[in-house]
């Protein structure tokens, strides 16, 4: 065989064995299915039960529940919103600049270190929908204030907005007005939110993960 012929030959097996690097080789995650590797869709899981963490090691392949790899993998530093802890093991999501890529599996607890909740709450959030403005009045307490927009098939859009005081509930924040109700959740350097679903037109929603702009 031609030696030009055999360096295709063995680029080609080497590229179908790689596992995929969900952080650094590609410019846009790909499509992923909402149960990677066996984990719920995070959205699904209790808020107070998420954490944030960085992977530690140099590479953290994800696997299943019964710790089987499968193909993609996260890099030291790389950022995760992560569930309850099962057998040692966490459903761990992969977010890219603030927003969940919908890629993940589980990673053994030792791959990655915890990060603690920011304890500014303070400044502009956002997240693929919704946009929250935190501020602490002189008296002490914490108002809100946001919008959300969901685009209709016709070119227009359903809007929803909040506006009020925050109070503590257990590790969350919440405010409620004209029957709307929201949760915020502190997770590392994120808002995790939660709404009633009655925060303003059809399929309007300030539930999300919120990354702080300024």
């Amino acid at each position: 065989m031609p030696a030009l012929s055999r360096s295709i030959l063995t680029l080609a097996l080497l590229g179908a064995a790689a596992p995929t690097p969900l952080a650094h080789a590609q410019g846009a995650p790909a499509p992923a299915p909402a149960t990677p590797l066996g984990c719920a869709d995070w959205l699904t899981l209790e808020p107070g039960n998420l954490r944030a963490a960085r992977v530690s090691v140099s590479r953290a392949v994800f696997t299943d529940a019964s710790g089987k790899p499968g193909k993609a993998y996260v890099v030291k530093g790389d950022l995760l919103l992560q569930g309850p802890p099962v057998n040692g093991r966490r459903c761990s999501y992969f977010v890219r600049g603030g927003v969940p890529t919908g890629a993940g599996g589980y990673l053994n607890t030792m791959q990655v270190q915890n990060l603690p909740a920011s304890a500014a709450l303070s400044g502009t959030w956002t997240s693929g929908s919704g946009t929250l403005t935190l501020t602490k009045t002189a008296a002490g307490a914490w108002q809100v204030q946001g919008s959300a927009l969901y685009p209709t098939p016709g070119g227009s859009a359903n809007l929803g907005e909040v506006d009020g005081t925050l109070t503590r509930r257990g590790g969350a924040w919440q405010v409620a007005a004209d029957g709307c109700e929201l949760n915020l959740w502190p997770v590392g350097p994120w808002l995790v939110a939660a709404d009633n679903g009655a925060c303003g037109g059809l399929n309007v929603t300030f539930s999300g993960l919120y990354a702080r702009q300024r």
